[in-house]
């Protein structure tokens, strides 16, 4: 049976994203210390890294 190469050549660049990402995130529950905390001194956790906007072509 032949091999399809561009399956393999996605497996081998799915190999390599997932070796040089970083690991995901976990959402932690809650502790009994961080739910009892008092309202003002809550933190919010961002979902995301922030998005980077590339640069601009000066062609002009």
């Amino acid at each position: 049976m032949p091999i399809d190469p561009y399956a393999a050549l996605n497996a081998m660049l799915r190999a390599e994203v997932t070796r040089f990402s970083p690991p995901v995130r976990q959402k932690t529950e809650p502790t009994t210390a961080t739910a009892t905390a008092p309202a003002t001194a809550t933190t919010v956790e961002p979902e995301s890294e922030p998005q980077r906007t590339a640069p601009a072509d000066s062609a002009a």
